[in-house]
């Protein structure tokens, strides 16, 4: 998938984030049944994570790549406390947030959008559906989990259901920037707010999407494009 931002800019972001484009690819809006929002890792491109993802593109999905600030979502580790991170995470929440409303205005709702990321990138798609439950069509975490130190992961709760939303957390074994205490207070905190949660371990996996990964997010576009469940 090519994308390209036609000079689109993010719209409703305030923080350091304010103003960057919005890279589109996929389908144009007058085509699109269903979206794909999705977020680049630390260091990377909307560009680069569009060309990414090319594995699960679909007929009929407009895919919608938010840009970073000097391509980083925010400067410290996402293990760390959530305020080391601020204003940067929140101003990322909204940019996922602005690419969702952007999905909205051309006719996609969210529980025919699939939000994802990669990384630093899937951090941030998680923070966004965990500050704002609905029924999406999925949510995919790929080697990352939630922001935030252990403690707040433990006393962590989601403000609403999530209503059957297809959450994939998939990471590798030997992936050095995921702790496994951390992914599986992630599995708990969208489970308990009635995710239908994935949590797969992958053996001898680095810090890589695997194609098993890409089949789920298939998946969850072609159930979005029938309409959902």
């Amino acid at each position: 998938m090519t994308g390209s931002d036609s000079g689109e800019r993010l719209t409703g972001v305030s923080g350091p984030h304010a103003h960057q484009p919005l890279v589109t690819a996929g389908a144009p809006a007058l085509a699109a049944e269903a979206a794909l929002v999705c977020c680049h890792g630390r260091g990377a491109t909307a560009q680069g994570v569009i060309n990414l993802l090319n594995p699960v593109s679909r007929h009929g999905v407009a895919v919608l790549a938010p840009q970073a600030e000097r391509s980083r979502w925010y400067p410290r580790r996402a293990s760390e406390p959530r305020s080391t991170n601020e204003p940067w995470l929140s101003s990322s929440v909204d940019c996922v947030r602005a690419a969702l409303e952007r999905a909205d205005a051309i006719g996609v709702p969210p529980e025919r959008t699939v939000v994802t990321g990669f990384s630093q990138g899937a951090c941030v798609a998680a923070e966004f559906v965990r500050r704002n439950p609905v029924r999406y069509g999925g949510l995919a975490i790929l080697s990352a989990t939630l922001p935030g130190s252990i403690d707040e992961l433990e006393s962590a709760t989601i403000d609403g259901p999530l209503a059957g939303t297809p959450v994939l957390i998939g990471y590798g074994e030997d992936d050095p920037h995921v702790d496994p205490e951390h992914a599986a207070e992630t599995a708990r905190v969208f489970s308990d707010a009635d995710a239908a949660v994935d949590d797969r371990c992958y053996p001898e996996t680095g810090h890589v999407v695997t194609d098993d990964e890409f089949d789920a997010i298939g998946s969850m576009l072609e159930t979005a494009l029938e309409g959902g469940d």
